[in-house]
């Protein structure tokens, strides 16, 4: 199927409200401090707000996962990357689709407002961290250069780095843990956007039946333990 282009933000805007007109309450701005489990089983969850009862939680936090089962004693593969992208001063439109280069590592596209919004691969080191470097993009603009010239005298605007949750067969980890209502959803890496929608079907059904949906039994955690690894390095190509 062809690529496309999906403004993120905009998409949580929607499955927000969405989620709204159905009672859901969505906090934002409040801290997970720690999760209470007593008898190998969840209790609650201790916010910066308060005590929230319950006896499921499901952590689909991606870059701040470790944080999270270290508050229940999970161990997990997953390692933490750092991903940077930049965008550019806005130009007129010129380019009406993203173009990935899988010899330089680096990817561009032009949003509505005209900038470029450009990044590449990972950072190759592990890193808890979101601040960006110039060494990035002093090496991202070189390649971005080389492709287009005329670009040179374009000016950079703003640059960011978020956190990529990497798992050792670039699969995800989906459903229930050793910890009895602690579900997990974590490990997509980089391109876990464009499966939002099955995913959140799947892991709601799991915790409603507390089964694991059967689309999701390869991604368990247990078959690192197991060694049944799912190798999904080679699934998609992306620009982020």
């Amino acid at each position: 199927n062809p690529g496309s282009v999906a403004r993120h933000d905009a998409v949580a805007w929607g499955y927000a409200r969405g989620a709204a007109r159905l009672g859901v309450d969505i906090i934002q701005m409040t801290e997970v401090q720690d999760i209470d489990i007593k008898n190998n089983k969840v209790q609650g969850v201790k916010t910066s707000k308060g005590y929230i009862s319950t006896g499921k939680v499901l952590s689909a936090v991606a870059g701040f996962t470790p944080r999270i089962t270290k508050m229940v004693d999970i161990q997990t593969p997953i390692t933490i990357h750092p991903l940077q992208a930049c965008v550019s001063e806005p130009m007129k439109p010129w380019l009406d689709t993203i173009i990935v280069s899988g010899s330089l590592h680096v990817y561009v596209s032009q949003s509505s407002r005209g900038e470029l919004v450009m990044g590449s691969s990972l950072d190759p080191y592990e890193l808890h961290s979101t601040r960006s470097s110039f060494d990035f993009v002093e090496g991202l603009t070189s390649h971005i250069v080389d492709m287009f010239p005329f670009l040179s005298n374009v000016k950079v605007v703003r640059q960011w780095a978020g956190m990529a949750d990497l798992t050792p067969d670039f699969a995800p980890i989906m459903g229930k843990t050793e910890i009895e209502g602690f579900y997990l959803d974590a490990g997509w890496g980089t391109w876990g956007f464009k499966a939002t929608p099955i995913s959140g079907k799947t892991m709601a059904a799991t915790i409603a039946n507390d089964k694991a949906h059967d689309l999701i039994h390869s991604f368990r955690l247990s078959r690192f333990e197991d060694y049944e690894l799912t190798g999904e390095k080679g699934a998609a190509s992306v620009g982020h």
